[in-house]
């Protein structure tokens, strides 16, 4: 029989239903093996009421729940692996799936991991936060191997065999995926936690990158009082701005025959911008530093053709306006939530890889580049019919529907009031060539951030920039640990000071910059090793 707690009405008869830790073991968090296997093992068929999730669901229950050996190779501790649902209030739709990892030794502190794309895929909490690299241990352990209590879920959008983002069809799948599934899924957890070790987390953290950045950002705006700190590497903050950019320069590489540059094109673009730029932050590197420099001396125009008829080593006219339209702010022809009028530019003459706006050579774009992220969002959040026409499709004509996403998708509020009185701290990270994420658009939300709170915003934000970083790659893939960054900060009022990051990639591994804050960039100071961070000096916003 399935046992119903009001799990947030927990008392010592309650913590009696299941075999719970010893006095001693709860004053240190740990238990024996076989307090662990049998705690671990009751937890299956348990269930959560709904009134204890602050948002409507028909409540959730653990499905299974198995002890999982410490692993001494992978440096994993042992835990307990637990799988259930939140059952969505809607019936219709879909319910959001977790997993939740329950250390036998707990440090007393929790990191909910965020999602990606369209979400639908349980996301295990068994990986890394954002900033170290899975297959380098030397660069930090996943939350999971440090005692945290870990977890995350799908966002209540899996759709099984139906197309990709047709979930948004259903009003409760669409509001989940737009940030309601961070608090039914973190509200659930934290309730399975505490009834697990007796005890709420002492710290309560969220970490994610591009739509878990976005999601992390959503629990700073909508749900601060629930966390202690969030990381949001490139946070796709505002949905609707990116979908109607990704497509306005979608449509202006393939609206006209030559609009398309093959790899060869993109090549010269990239040698050109790189061989003006990339000394402007004094160190020939293979990095723009100093974007806003590279923006004041490098143009486009020097690529053009003469005649404009086309060539190996120039581009035609066509092919300059493909890349005018990405390098230029697109202006909308109405504003969206909190004030965003418009998006961009993008980093295309800064440095940044033109392949996701590059599809293949035909122009089909099937499932690749920005196409397979604006077409379902058109078909099936905006025009709310999958017969739509991607080719003709006009974001005018649905004015109210497109606002309508805005205010329910963006995480573009400057207000974190709540999450900065409850003590919380929050770090974004950043690339300057990220296609899909443009840095401008992050730069243009902590403006209004700051612009709110003035000279007392560093006390709970962090706003860094990588000169080189895409959307979780680039010419330098930045590592550090940023979760003890963040728990040092808030467990100890430590803020990061002056990190160095590590380049992850092969074969400039070793290679280290100084992170610098945003708008800050590092600059050679003219003496000593090029790829080593004491090289460096972070700069201000001026040119060369």
């Amino acid at each position: 029989m399935k046992r119903h707690i009001t799990i947030s009405a927990l008392t010592v008869s309650c913590l009696g239903m299941l075999p719970g830790p010893s006095p001693a073991a709860a004053d240190s968090g740990r238990t024996t093996m076989i307090d662990a296997a049998t705690r671990c093992a009751s937890l299956a068929g348990l269930r959560v009421d709904a009134a204890d999730i602050g948002l409507p669901t028909r409540g959730g229950e653990v499905g299974s729940a198995t002890l999982s050996g410490a692993d001494p190779a992978a440096g994993r501790p042992e835990f307990c692996l637990a799988r259930g649902r939140v059952r969505s209030f809607d019936t219709t739709a879909p319910d959001i799936n977790f997993q939740v990892n329950l250390p036998t030794s707990w440090n007393r502190k929790s990191v909910q991991f965020g999602g990606s794309g369209f979400n639908g895929t349980v996301v295990t909490g068994l990986d890394v936060a954002p900033g170290l690299v899975n297959s380098d241990p030397a660069q930090g352990q996943p939350p999971i191997n440090r005692g945290y209590a870990t977890f995350g879920s799908d966002g209540g959008t899996a759709v099984g065999a139906s197309p990709t983002g047709s979930f948004a069809l259903n009003k409760e799948a669409l509001a989940n995926w737009s940030g309601q599934s961070v608090k039914r899924t973190r509200d659930a957890v934290i309730g399975i936690v505490r009834h697990y070790y007796g005890e709420q987390p002492g710290k309560q953290y969220y970490v994610g990158a591009s739509k878990g950045g976005h999601e992390g950002l959503v629990a700073a705006q909508r749900y601060g009082a629930d966390y202690h700190g969030i990381i949001a590497y490139y946070p796709a903050i505002e949905n609707q701005a990116m979908v109607l950019s990704w497509y306005h320069m979608w449509r202006q590489a393939y609206s006209r025959p030559g609009g398309y540059l093959d790899p060869a094109a993109q090549q010269l673009v990239a040698d050109t911008v790189y061989g003006t730029c990339d000394e402007l932050d004094g160190a020939v590197d293979g990095l723009i530093s100093n974007v806003r420099g590279c923006d004041d001396a490098f143009s486009v125009e020097s690529l053009r053709c003469p005649g404009g008829t086309g060539g190996s080593d120039c581009l035609t006219e066509t092919q300059i306006q493909t890349l005018r339209t990405a390098a230029t702010r697109h202006t909308f022809a109405f504003p969206l939530a909190n004030g965003v009028t418009g998006i961009g530019p993008y980093p295309v003459l800064r440095g940044a890889d033109l392949a996701p706006l590059m599809l293949d050579s035909a122009g089909s774009g099937e499932a690749t580049g920005y196409h397979s992220l604006f077409g379902p969002v058109i078909r099936y959040f905006i025009e709310q019919d999958a017969g739509g026409s991607l080719e003709n499709f006009d974001y005018r004509q649905y004015e109210k529907r497109v606002k309508e996403l805005s205010g329910l998708i963006n995480a573009t509020n400057p207000d974190i009031d709540r999450f900065a009185r409850h003590g919380g701290k929050l770090i974004i990270v950043q690339g300057t060539t990220d296609m899909a994420v443009p840095q401008t658009l992050t730069d243009a939300y902590y403006d209004r951030m700051a612009e709110r709170y003035g000279p007392s915003i560093r006390r709970f934000v962090r706003y860094y920039v990588q000169p080189g970083y895409g959307h979780g790659s680039g010419r330098f893939d930045p590592a550090w640990d940023s979760l003890t960054a963040l728990d040092e900060w808030a467990s100890r009022n430590n803020p990061p000071a002056a990190p160095v990051v590590t380049d992850a990639n092969p074969g400039t591994e070793n290679r280290t910059r100084p992170l610098c804050e945003y708008p800050l960039w590092p600059k050679y100071k003219g003496h000593g090793d090029v790829s080593q961070a004491k090289s460096f000096v972070c700069a201000g916003r001026g040119r060369r």
